[in-house]
């Protein structure tokens, strides 16, 4: 019988959508015609503006006033304040029960916090024996809306994650450490150099350059358009391609950009072909989401963070440098410099941050998140 899988996931940022998908697409590869697997927005079908309203606020409150966004996290992370957060989002309940029954599904699963009570709060208002699945997919400062004790499983990415998971009241053996459900096609073998080189060309970058991709999350946000021009106008010989995401004031205002030698730099709205932009590249510079640091990681690459969105990426930050694979260069001196370091021909910088990356990487999660949903599944289904 064939298992019917609810993803549910909100848009604020890219990431709760980008990790679904990982799991989706590892569904589809391994059990063709064995699952089928849809991935809902109940705040985009909400018929009341305010749960639409909420998930619209995040990108312009992380681009233009990220210090904002910080005071909202830090002033809802206790159990008391997540638990108004909850009461005042139970307005998404009718959007959420429509999905559930429309679909019937052998198991729900939430990429995101402010969806799994109300997950729970369908199935049993529907009456239902699916079970409800919650995939954290931040890395390691964990809110308190995360902390659902009513899903049936709740799987998180790291031991920080799981301690603070089961400090806030959610049963140990409810909890799952497995890691971020990366998309498979980021994990994908190294290119050689001589079919990196041919697709570099193949999109207009130079072969044998060393390669830096700048991101700044699905949203643009890290004053992309500066620092994009700051590493165009360095000495220093090196490829670059600016993906904007969503951020289409950035996008338009670096169109024709050239570097120092008059070349033309590679900028890129919101793409969908990440994973190969990431084969391509030699390092990442970006913020610190959760997304963007777990598929540089799977992809090899070092990271130099420049930012990071108050509240829930410092962690993410901190952890990625300690453990060797990122480096931390806010300021502009620092970027360059680091730049510098790794493209050096021979870099040992550089290859120890590619060691590093990899051992940090977990690059089988989705695999092992998508066959625990499976295991889960199957009672519902019979």
């Amino acid at each position: 019988m064939t298992r019917r899988l609810l993803f549910l996931i909100a848009d604020t940022g890219g990431a709760h959508r980008t990790f679904a998908t990982g799991v989706a697409r590892h569904l589809a590869a391994t059990h063709p015609g064995e699952v089928e697997t849809a991935i809902v927005d109940p705040f985009a079908s909400a018929t009341s503006r305010v749960p639409r309203g909420t998930t619209r606020l995040y990108g312009p409150l992380t681009v233009h006033a990220p210090w904002a966004w910080g005071a909202l996290w830090h002033a809802t992370n206790s159990r008391l304040a997540a638990s108004l957060v909850e009461q005042s989002l139970r307005i998404l309940d009718p959007a959420m029960t429509h999905s559930v029954r429309r679909m019937d599904p052998s198991a729900i699963v939430s990429f995101h916090p402010l969806l799994a009570r109300s997950a729970v709060r369908a199935r049993r208002r529907l009456g239902l024996r699916a079970p409800v699945v919650s995939v954290v997919t931040d890395l390691v400062d964990v809110h308190a809306l995360w902390a659902c004790p009513d899903v049936d499983m709740l799987i998180v990415p790291s031991p920080v994650a799981l301690d603070r998971c089961r400090r806030a009241g959610v049963a140990l053996d409810r909890l799952a450490q497995i890691g971020l459900p990366v998309d498979p096609l980021f994990t994908r073998p190294r290119l050689d150099p001589a079919t990196k080189a041919s697709r570099r060309a193949a999109v207009g970058l130079l072969p044998d350059r060393f390669t830096v991709l700048l991101t700044g999350g699905a949203d643009g946000s890290g004053d992309l358009v500066r620092r994009a021009r700051l590493i165009a106008a360095s000495d220093l010989d090196l490829g670059l391609v600016v993906v904007c995401g969503h951020n289409r004031h950035a996008e338009r205002q670096l169109a024709g950009l050239r570097d120092r030698s008059g070349r033309p730099v590679t900028v890129r709205g919101f793409v969908h072909d990440m994973p190969d932009w990431m084969s391509l590249a030699d390092a990442v510079v970006s913020k610190a989401g959760a997304g963007t640091v777990a598929e540089a990681l799977c992809s090899g690459l070092p990271l130099l963070i420049v930012w990071f969105i108050p509240g829930q990426e410092r962690g993410n930050m901190e952890w990625a440098v300690a453990g060797g694979a990122a480096r931390y260069v806010p300021g502009d001196a620092e970027l360059l410099r680091e730049l510098a370091l790794l493209a050096a021909p021979g870099s040992a910088a550089l290859e120890r941050m590619r060691l590093d990356a990899a051992r940090l990487a977990r690059p089988a999660a989705a695999a092992e998140i998508a066959e625990r949903i499976l295991t889960l599944a199957t009672p519902a289904a019979t």
